[in-house]
């Protein structure tokens, strides 16, 4: 019988759909991480959220051959090491993908609104409805970089509200782009033509710190940055430049390190998330579901196509 350990919040129906295919499954969310791993070294499976899975981890389980990411980014985990341990990694791309447009738009919405702070003010007894003009979502221009399962559907998401759409996607074939409405553009006439920029873009060698002074500087003043997809896309320091010479809105959900304590970007984010994006009921359970199938798909039928380190 084949061991996965699941040591992270998820939808229980991953372990009911692997006890059920004759796997010896371990769900336990309280433990801490390392200890967990250390109490399964047997486990031949590890599924896990935003842990993050380092050589020590690996090297703690010898009997390990899949990892999988119960959500789409990969980054905390060693996927290079990994393969030198011929494990494979996977990812259950799409399996949060709603749940982070959703959260897009609700950023739009509370910055262009100021929600959080006209909701502190007006809580704290003050009544400061000038202080709090406004601006409308629709009508304006949205940039998205990156369209992929949830890049597209920011733009399905958002049909209700006129925008025009521009993106930039290398891998996005020109006809699908027509279909669902999107302009391809670069990324600078997107960075300087757009009202909303939002980021849906892994982060890897090429894409961090892409979002520079040079590019920043592009955009129009009270434009919009949303960030749902890696921090270290984005220079902070040069954010943090720009808005101390024009009005800029940032919208921050992502960080270096999902912890508690002070977050770099408190002074320039106009709206900043404890990474919800993927938090959501709905959002856990597709990825238990996901994460549980093609693990059975995996061993059963020999099915890798969700790997992400075949190097």
């Amino acid at each position: 019988m084949r061991k996965v350990l699941i040591p992270t919040k998820l939808d229980a129906k991953a372990a009911d759909i692997l006890r059920d295919r004759g796997y010896e499954v371990v769900l336990d969310a309280t433990t801490p991480f390392e200890e967990c791993v250390k109490n399964n070294s047997d486990a031949e499976v590890l599924i896990v959220r935003s842990e993050k899975v380092t050589p020590e981890i690996i090297d703690a389980m010898p009997k390990l051959r899949l990892v999988v990411r119960a959500g789409a980014g990969y980054n905390t985990i060693d996927i290079k090491y990994a393969r030198t341990k011929s494990i494979d990694v996977m990812n259950t791309p799409g399996a949060n993908s709603n749940g982070v447009a959703e959260e897009v738009v609700a950023m739009m919405l509370a910055g262009y609104r100021h929600v959080v702070p006209a909701d502190i003010s007006t809580r704290r007894g003050d009544w400061e409805k000038s202080k709090f003009m406004g601006r409308e979502v629709t009508g304006k221009t949205i940039g998205i970089i990156g369209l992929g399962h949830i890049g597209q559907l920011v733009v399905k998401r958002l049909g209700g509200f006129e925008a025009t759409f521009l993106g930039y996607d290398p891998f996005l074939p020109p006809e699908v782009a027509e279909k669902i409405g999107v302009k391809l553009c670069t990324v600078d006439e997107i960075f300087a033509q757009a009202d909303i920029v939002t980021l849906h873009i892994p982060e890897n060698d090429e894409t961090r710190g892409m979002v520079n002074r040079r590019l920043l500087d592009m955009m129009k003043p009270g434009a919009m940055l949303i960030n749902c997809a890696r921090s270290g896309i984005v220079n902070e320091a040069d954010i943090r430049a720009v808005k101390a010479e024009k009005p800029l809105v940032f919208c921050n959900d992502v960080y270096v390190k999902d912890a508690a304590g002070e977050k770099s970007v408190a002074d320039i984010a106009d709206v900043m998330l404890p990474h919800l994006g993927a938090n959501t009921k709905e959002a856990n359970f597709n990825a238990a579901v996901k994460a549980a199938e093609q693990t059975c798909d995996y061993f059963e039928k020999g099915i890798t196509r969700a790997v992400v380190n075949k190097f």
